[in-house]
């Protein structure tokens, strides 16, 4: 029960774009859009992915005039990309502080 209410609550509050994406190993990933940056000259997204155990999220990069990027990832590993990202980011941060750039 708690499943089925959290996804009906989830659709609720984030109706987002749904689709279908053919894995390379026969599979076909259900993704739920979750999240959109757009840019001017790409888009990322990510939202969830059902079906295909044990991916549950899902990363979409994009440049204008070229084909979409996909990563599947379990939790863990989006958990660690946030965490390595946001690393980098910090050491950025304060490199143009230190810099006077900001």
């Amino acid at each position: 029960m708690h499943t089925f209410l959290h996804n009906f609550l989830f659709r609720l509050v984030h109706p987002g774009h749904e689709f279908d994406y053919p894995l390379g190993d026969g599979r076909v990933a259900h993704c739920i859009q979750v999240t959109t940056q757009s840019y001017s000259d790409c888009e990322f997204s990510a939202g969830l992915v059902e079906g295909v155990p044990p991916e549950a999220v899902y990363v979409r990069l994009q440049r204008h005039g070229a084909e979409p990027s996909y990563w599947f990832m379990r939790r863990d590993e989006f958990e660690a990309m946030i965490h390595v990202m946001s690393g980098a980011l910090w050491s950025l941060s304060l490199r143009e502080l230190n810099d006077g750039k900001r």
